[in-house]
């Protein structure tokens, strides 16, 4: 697929939203032993159903908590914008770029990351590791982002082995730390 737009990829968690997984394990109080990671990955995955994934925490939490208050628990891990982005997404879209959300994320957490993150409106498009079965760096998704947007100009995530999986595919692949980062290609 020939690109004609200049498009940004773009992770969302500690590039768009700071993320704090420490709250999820206060409220919840539960420590993320490796039954529930990859239960959570599941979900992230579209594995399982949100009810199915509902059930297994209740039944981890003691039932303590209604369905309601156990979405609220867990999408306590989404943070606020990240200092800077706005600002760097939007002079990105001044000089013509676009950009697409290339994110693990479960539905529950996409529906916060549109409330909490202030530009998320913006994005042209997402691919999200529930509609494609799989996580970075699972070739899946870069090959799933390619056949709806081409090969991205500038692909930025947190995770360095992300980062890696992407070079690999021949993108320009940036760690991204802070919005200092988000420096984009002439």
């Amino acid at each position: 697929m020939k690109q004609e737009r200049k498009i940004i990829a773009l992770d969302i968690g500690n590039v768009c939203v700071s993320i704090h997984p420490e709250r999820v394990i206060a409220r919840m109080n539960l420590f993320p032993t490796p039954e529930i990671l990859a239960v959570s990955a599941r979900l992230e995955c579209g594995l399982i159903t949100e009810r199915e994934w509902l059930d297994f925490f209740h039944e981890k939490t003691g039932h303590r908590l209604n369905d309601d208050e156990m979405i609220d628990a867990w999408n306590l891990i989404i943070g606020d914008t990240l200092s800077g982005m706005p600002e760097a997404v939007r002079g990105a879209l001044k000089q013509g770029y676009s950009f697409v959300y290339l994110s693990d994320v479960s539905r529950f957490h996409l529906t916060e990351c549109r409330r909490k993150c202030e530009f998320f409106h913006l994005a042209v498009d997402g691919v999200y590791s529930f509609d494609v079965g799989a996580q970075k760096p699972s070739e899946k998704m870069f090959r799933e982002f390619e056949r709806r947007h081409g090969t991205p100009c500038i692909y930025f995530d947190d995770r360095a082995d992300n980062i890696e999986a992407a070079r690999k595919f021949g993108w320009n692949a940036v760690q991204f730390k802070s919005s200092a980062d988000f420096i984009l290609p002439e």
